[in-house]
């Protein structure tokens, strides 16, 4: 148990229950509101489901989900994957398909417009990456975030390796300043600001 939540990687058969969470905790997120679209909460909603439902099983088989229960409702996760671990293999045809499908083609090829900007700045070192850490807005500034945070910065340390993400809402920043993450670039990505945050590896006398 971690800050009231229970933490444990989350199995394949837990990603719908996990991509329903991630949705709801992004749906009004600034990239999605300017690659979704800002008038259907709704439509937010079901693009950025059957998006993390197509995500979900590939993470789970080759980087890091983590799931927080309270009270065994899910509450929160976190996907990461390891140094050289990332990107991530693409989902197999049938989810891409189905993505497209429901997302259109529209917002589909403004993904991927996001992740070949932000890949593009990735470290040439090798880091672990946090890509996904969302917590369901009705438990949201209950510990969530900062449990799921601590438990996968603990594997990190005992890695050795530093770490990396994206966030594009400032009041992030101080979140995951807390946890030692330093801005380290500001950019714009389809007039979306987006900061990326490095965290050195740790030294061994802060180990």
């Amino acid at each position: 148990m971690s800050g009231g939540a229970s933490i444990e990687p989350l199995k394949v058969r837990e990603s719908a229950e996990a991509a329903e969470v991630l949705a709801r905790a992004f749906r009004d997120n600034p990239l999605n509101l300017v690659v979704i679209g800002p008038r259907s909460a709704s439509r937010r909603l079901r693009a950025n489901r059957e998006g993390m439902r197509s995500l979900l099983p590939v993470a789970c088989d080759h980087g890091l989900v983590l799931g927080a229960r309270l009270g065994g409702t899910l509450a929160g996760a976190l996907i990461a994957t390891p140094p050289h671990g990332y990107p991530l293999p693409p989902a197999a045809l049938g989810a891409r398909l189905r993505t497209l499908l429901v997302q259109g083609p529209r917002v589909t090829s403004r993904w991927n417009r996001v992740f070949h900007a932000l890949h593009a700045l990735h470290p040439a070192e090798p880091h672990a990456y946090l890509g996904t850490l969302g917590v369901g807005p009705a438990l949201q500034r209950r510990g969530v975030g900062t449990a799921l945070l601590a438990r996968w910065l603990q594997a990190t340390d005992r890695d050795g390796v530093p770490t990396y993400l994206e966030t594009d809402k400032r009041e992030n920043l101080a979140f995951y300043g807390q946890a030692g993450f330093e801005v380290e670039r500001e950019t714009e990505v389809l007039g979306a600001r987006v900061w990326c945050l490095r965290r050195p590896a740790p030294t061994p006398a802060s180990e």
